[in-house]
């Protein structure tokens, strides 16, 4: 294994803090274990060398190596099970019933390799059937690694991961390919939105959402990208919109101007006396 010096990990850290927001201030060995293989891939004998070409590349895809090697893509279906049935008996009902025949936008930011988006869609489906009739809803899903992208876009999983799924979702939106790996059904996928997005960058003003899960990102933040994030979000509400977070990331009352209405779950406040501003 190749071994990291003090500047050199003090400028992968900088980096990392800079650019994505992501603090590995206490990751010296988690760097060193990651990126040895780049290295040796590349045919680098150390992190100076492998700086200098980071710091040089004007492709983008020096830095695509370093984020897809350096984030944590832990997630599987039905993380925090809770959520969804906030989703299911509170917020869906809520929202649908002042959207009526508007636009459902819903935002799953740092979707990894989509096992989040996926199981809102399996949500959103059975309540449809259930209902009758919903507005349409329209899902972006994002992560800073165009690597993890491209598997979500592809839904295949290890057989695995099936078993987190309810029975009846696994014979009604997958489909087992063979020993290792299921699939999710195509039909999932139509309304779901993959793209690039680093949440560090400007959000476009134009872009607001009625639900916007951002679930056990912040815990990878320092306090000044954290606070930074959680303002954005904010922003991209819907007046009367929720953010949902991780449990192990909940906000203080100093940190934020929503309402905490259930455990990681909070509500912009709509303007004005009780005005509803929640249609597109």
């Amino acid at each position: 294994m190749i071994r990291l010096n003090e500047k050199e990990f003090t400028e992968i850290v900088a980096y990392m803090r800079e650019f994505y927001g992501i603090n590995l201030n206490k990751k010296k060995t988690l760097i060193e274990c990651r990126l040895t293989k780049e290295l040796q891939r590349r045919g680098l004998s150390s992190f100076g060398e492998y700086l200098e070409l980071l710091k040089g590349d004007r492709t983008g895809k020096t830095a695509e190596g370093i984020v897809n090697q350096l984030t944590t893509n832990y997630t599987y279906f039905m993380r925090e099970p809770v959520h969804f049935t906030i989703l299911k008996e509170k917020i869906f009902p809520e929202l649908f019933r002042e959207i009526q025949h508007g636009i459902c936008n819903i935002w799953c930011a740092g979707c990894s390799t989509g096992e989040e988006c996926y199981t809102l869609a399996m949500l959103l489906q059975d309540y449809k059937e259930e209902a009758g009739q919903i507005p349409s809803v329209r899902m972006q899903a994002t992560d800073i690694s165009r690597e993890v992208l491209e598997k979500a876009q592809k839904g295949v999983y290890p057989l695995r991961e099936l078993e987190r799924l309810p029975a009846v979702w696994q014979k009604k939106y997958c489909r087992v390919a063979d020993k290792k790996v299921f699939q999710v059904n195509e039909s999932l996928k139509y309304n779901i939105m993959f793209r690039y997005q680093n949440l560090m960058q400007t959000f476009p003003a134009s872009e607001k959402y009625h639900v916007i899960l951002c679930r056990n990102v912040m815990i990878y933040f320092d306090k000044d990208a954290r606070k930074a994030l959680i303002e954005k979000l904010e922003n991209s509400l819907h007046p009367g919109g929720y953010l949902l977070i991780g449990h192990a990331e909940l906000l203080s009352r100093d940190e934020t101007r929503l309402e905490q209405t259930a455990p990681a779950v909070y509500r912009k406040q709509r303007r004005g006396n009780g005005e509803k501003n929640i249609n597109c």
